[in-house]
């Protein structure tokens, strides 16, 4: 094949083919081996939606190049099923439901300096068995940001870990909470001067012991404002970078504390991690994830710009039976939407 006797539209496509299937290979790289491959991989959806559209133009135009954009779409099928998910309902009789949720430290939208008691009523008033809760805060001194105070009213036991930041008035952390017995729990890793961490609990439930963890991996903290023009970019490249190794390493310590783990498990929580990087692709590698299996449509968790993102997620071992998912979108004062697991525990 010529490339110079090519028409530039033939060019664009054999172009954008190539550089879809190096996409395909940069959820592979580690970023602390070659950061920029996952910046490369996030492009996967666009690229997607570039190839099914070329493929379906080169239809109509009854072009023989249509084999191309073709073959980039099926090599991408791993990915087409990560992005839509379509599953059949199973009975939810006799399964347990977990909550995982972001929840923002309880503030109001768009600020930190109010707290939302609606969302902390929402939080407490929620029937889950199980309650996952990241950015968590409470405060025992005044009963209406007891939250902790308020969800143990109902019938809750819990395990809170509390981050080693600066500012500790309100306990920002993380909590499991939880209606069955709670025989152990701890710390998996933290990341101090962020509220970052992962913990776990092992809960009987009905008889069989299962551990919970509850994750929220490194965030990118990108204050905007800091900076301005190419300063700008730096930054905001710096961070993106930061926060790619940064959960790389992360997942590696949770990969090995779950390979120690005696029990079956469930992981719930804010990942910062779409299903097109490398540190995704781990996690699919060990576990199964709960909406690939059981939920429908896109499943975006994020409540902000540019919204069409899922980046919290619940995932499982072999052993543990999923049998829905859900993403609750009444519920929108936090920057994400709380998740639902549905498990079936045998």
């Amino acid at each position: 094949m010529n490339l110079f006797r090519l028409q530039s539209s033939q060019r664009i496509i054999l172009y954008s083919s190539f550089f879809t299937f190096i996409s395909y290979i940069c959820v592979l790289i580690p970023p602390v081996t070659f950061w920029p491959a996952s910046f490369i991989c996030q492009l996967i959806p666009l690229l997607l939606v570039f190839q099914f559209t070329s493929f379906i133009l080169l239809i109509i135009q009854r072009k023989k190049l249509a084999w191309l954009p073709l073959l980039a779409l099926l090599a991408g099928w791993p990915f087409l099923q990560s992005t839509f998910s379509f599953n059949k309902e199973l009975p939810k009789k006799n399964s347990i439901q977990i909550l995982s949720f972001n929840t923002k430290f309880f503030r109001e939208p768009r600020t930190y300096s109010k707290f939302s008691t609606e969302m902390i009523q929402w939080v407490a008033n929620d029937t889950s068995e199980i309650k996952c809760l990241q950015e968590f805060s409470t405060n025992p001194r005044w009963e209406p940001l007891d939250v902790t105070g308020q969800i143990k009213q109902k019938g809750y036991s819990g395990f809170t870990f509390q981050a080693n930041v600066t500012d500790r008035d309100h306990n920002p952390g993380m909590a499991i909470f939880s209606k069955f017995n709670m025989l152990d729990s701890g710390i998996v890793f933290e990341a101090v001067g962020t509220p970052n961490a992962a913990i776990f609990a092992d809960l009987d439930i009905n008889g069989k012991i299962i551990r919970v963890y509850n994750v929220h991996l490194a965030s990118m903290n990108l204050d905007l404002h800091e900076t301005r023009g190419f300063s700008k970019i730096l930054f905001i490249i710096k961070r993106l970078k930061y926060g790619a190794v940064k959960r790389s390493e992360q997942i590696k310590e949770l990969i090995r504390h779950t390979k120690a783990s005696p029990y079956p498990y469930i992981i719930c929580g804010d990942f910062n991690e779409t299903p097109y990087t490398y540190a995704y692709y781990q996690l699919k590698k060990e576990f199964q994830n709960t909406f690939e299996e059981r939920g429908n449509g896109f499943g975006f968790t994020f409540n902000e710009i540019p919204y069409l993102l899922r980046i919290d997620h619940q995932f499982h071992s072999s052993d543990i039976h999923p049998v829905g998912h859900k993403v609750n979108r009444s519920m929108k004062i936090s920057d994400h939407l709380p998740t639902y697991g549905y498990y079936s525990i045998p």
